[in-house]
């Protein structure tokens, strides 16, 4: 069975990745299409949907927030105040680098053991605070989900607005052709 460490940070960092280079592509078609970005940057699939600046604020803020609540990390304050693709760009890179930093080297395996046993407590403003029996149930149940749920709302916007995206764009590197 697998860490919780490599479970959580190289994936986070491997969908970042596929992440930016969405947002590469975005920028290509919206040149290319004479579009502006911030129509792109703007739309939102439904009227109560948030647009993509949101979505990668969030996909971000959930890696953030695992290595912080789970791993011990100090938190690091992030804005939310990203308005153009540049922005989103440095965002996706500050993100991988704190996921990076991640001082899992000096954590023994015991220890890992017991952070992924520990009770995670997830406390939101707005809709008070979450229980999870572990920091594997949180990164399994919460977490990766998340992470997922706005890559995903980032995908599907940019698919909508016609960026040429397919399905490995989203995956990356998963296949290996043979």
């Amino acid at each position: 069975m697998s860490s919780l460490y490599e479970q959580s940070i190289p994936v986070m960092i491997k969908y970042l990745h596929n992440a930016s280079k969405m947002l590469d592509k975005a920028v290509a078609y919206a040149d290319e299409k004479g579009i502006p970005h911030e129509d792109i940057l703007t739309f939102r699939l439904r009227d109560d949907m948030r647009p993509i600046t949101y979505q990668i604020q969030s996909l971000s803020n959930t890696a953030k927030w695992f290595i912080v609540r789970v791993l011990g990390h100090p938190n690091t304050t992030l804005t939310d105040d990203e308005t153009t693709f540049a922005d989103l760009q440095t965002r996706i890179a500050t993100t991988i680098t704190l996921l990076s930093s991640t001082p899992l080297f000096s954590i023994s395996q015991s220890d890992l053991y017991s952070l992924a046993t520990k009770e995670v407590i997830m406390e939101t403003p707005k809709m008070g605070n979450f229980r999870f029996e572990s920091g594997q149930i949180y990164l399994s149940e919460y977490a990766i989900p998340n992470f997922h749920f706005h890559l995903t709302t980032a995908y599907c916007i940019l698919r909508h607005l016609g960026v040429p995206l397919g399905a490995f764009d989203y995956l990356g590197g998963v296949f290996h052709k043979v």
